[in-house]
């Protein structure tokens, strides 16, 4: 990767001199949350969105700061004009403090990561664990579960790790959304229960220009038969189908693979404008 730079409340400097104190009990008790916006072909998408949803979680768990999405928007773009990748991902992290003036945001480089093209095509592998979220709308650093359900997952061969709620019902990945189809007809959990990313908002929205339709409601795990295809959504994989879960399998129908060319043509046409997103 190219790009060694940061950026501290909105001043870029050498990435090298990225430092969090260890004496700020807030850092280390994971008093933070985070967003990850994507670049794509020099197109940055969506960061109105990502910005506004950093703001609620931050809201959620009394995160209080001096930012506003106006200044926090204007860092990221000047920020990713001094990216030399054509695409990157981009990190914001919000730590807080005691007060307000002690809060602070950060924005740094990671490598973007390519789902293999034969996933969309056959689907992933998932496995399932009994876990709910704490505050599951607040996209907070408190992810101790979700790097341990998720590397469960990853070695017995899971794309990620689903989490089961005490009523036999899936709510999500540990880094995804997920969903059900049959016909053209989607469900996904109810938006209270899960983290609603922005690709679920994307995916929502290009949806309600289509001749598909989207409900929220519980999925109750023992009911996924019932259905003809199952799949998860980020800003990484965008749409991706699941082939399996704990060995139980999926087929991947002909109108979730429509929706699939719907949504990225839609992706590709929209210029990273969340107005511009439209089944065309």
């Amino acid at each position: 990767m190219k790009t060694s730079l940061y950026s501290r409340n909105g001043i870029v400097t050498p990435i090298e001199n990225a430092v969090v104190s260890i004496e700020n009990i807030e850092r280390m008790y994971g008093f933070g949350v985070y967003e990850s916006l994507k670049i794509r072909n020099n197109t940055l998408y969506f960061v109105e969105q990502h910005v506004n949803r950093l703001m609620h979680s931050a809201r959620c768990i009394n995160l209080v700061h001096d930012f506003t999405p106006e200044i926090i928007t204007s860092w990221i773009k000047e920020f990713s004009e001094k990216v030399e990748e054509p695409s990157i991902n981009i990190k914001m992290l919000l730590l807080g403090g005691e007060t307000s003036k002690e809060a602070e945001l950060f924005l740094f480089p990671l490598a973007p990561f390519f789902p293999k093209k034969e996933w969309y095509r056959d689907g992933v592998a998932t496995f399932s664990f009994e876990y709910e979220r704490w505050m599951p709308q607040s996209k907070s650093l408190n992810m101790l579960a979700s790097y341990y359900y998720y590397n469960k997952s990853k070695k017995q061969g899971g794309y990620d790790a689903l989490y089961v709620d005490h009523s036999g019902n899936i709510r999500e990945g540990s880094r995804t959304n997920f969903y059900t189809i049959k016909g053209k007809k989607i469900i996904s959990p109810p938006k209270q229960d899960v983290l609603e990313g922005v690709t679920m908002m994307t995916i929502e929205k290009v949806i309600k220009t289509s001749d598909f339709s989207i409900e929220y409601r519980p999925i109750a795990q023992k009911s996924l038969l019932e259905y003809d295809s199952v799949f998860l959504s980020s800003t990484s994989s965008k749409i991706l189908p699941i082939v399996s879960i704990d060995g139980v399998k999926f087929g991947v129908s002909v109108d979730l693979k429509h929706l699939i060319q719907i949504y990225n043509t839609a992706l590709n046409a929209s210029n990273g404008s969340f107005e511009n997103l439209t089944a065309q």
